[in-house]
């Protein structure tokens, strides 16, 4: 599941981009933000496979480049090195200092072309993210090992004496572990226990219903349950 960064600060601007992205690929996890703080402390938690940036977020202050800055803060960060970066912005000037600076993958002056817009994301997005390349799970189905990538499974769950994963485009038993051992061997801070017998990967869940306690997926039709006793701790890691 590729997860996308948008930074703009105008709103319409916005849902315009998160419509474009879910048009390349509907599974996308995407990040929307006009402040570039919630988008940065995002990208810290997370692992980005696209940014697409608005260079000023801040149009009432006179020669803002905000967006700019975010940018070179991002390739400052190891994991960005390489991670494409398009940017999407009505300035001329800072054309040829950002494809330098930062490495943009592409520079997209407004009023965009929907199009270009699309084709380029369509473009970036087929780039392997490093670091997301090798972060897979061995499981043993039936006396044979399974390789999962482990941003594709989706849920986790116990019962019956086995342990029943379900993926974006799988779902097999294996024998029994602890919930506290599948998250060591997971190591992955996405991971989160929901109730006493199943684990969740947050980077899936589309919304919570704290009152019924009912967790709704993306790319799932299950919902899942909401231990009483753990949703203060589950609702604080969601947040955080």
């Amino acid at each position: 599941m590729k997860e996308i960064l948008i930074l703009e600060d105008k709103k319409q601007t916005r849902l315009a981009l998160i419509q474009m992205v879910k048009e390349v690929d509907s599974s996308a996890m995407i990040y929307a933000f006009a402040e570039e703080e919630k988008a940065y402390a995002v990208a810290m938690k997370k692992t980005i496979d696209l940014f697409l940036l608005d260079i000023i977020l801040h149009p009432e202050i006179t020669g803002d480049q905000s967006g700019a800055d975010f940018a070179q803060n991002i390739r400052t960060i190891e994991k960005y090195t390489f991670t494409p970066i398009v940017i999407l912005t009505s300035l001329y000037d800072p054309k040829m200092c950002m494809y330098s600076s930062v490495h943009c993958y592409r520079f997209i002056e407004k009023p965009f072309d929907r199009e270009k817009v699309i084709d380029t994301i369509r473009e970036a997005m087929k780039f392997q993210t490093p670091g997301k390349r090798n972060q897979n799970i061995i499981f043993h189905v039936d006396g044979l090992l399974q390789m999962v990538p482990i941003r594709e499974i989706i849920y986790i769950q116990s019962k019956d004496h086995k342990l029943y994963i379900t993926t974006i485009d799988d779902y097999f038993s294996i024998p029994y572990k602890s919930c506290n051992a599948i998250l060591k061997e997971l190591d992955c801070e996405d991971f989160v226990k929901c109730n006493r017998g199943t684990i969740v990967n947050m980077s899936y869940i589309k919304k919570v219903d704290t009152v019924n306690r009912y967790i709704y997926l993306r790319g799932c039709k299950d919902v899942l349950d909401l231990g009483s006793i753990m949703i203060k701790s589950f609702m604080h890691q969601l947040k955080k």
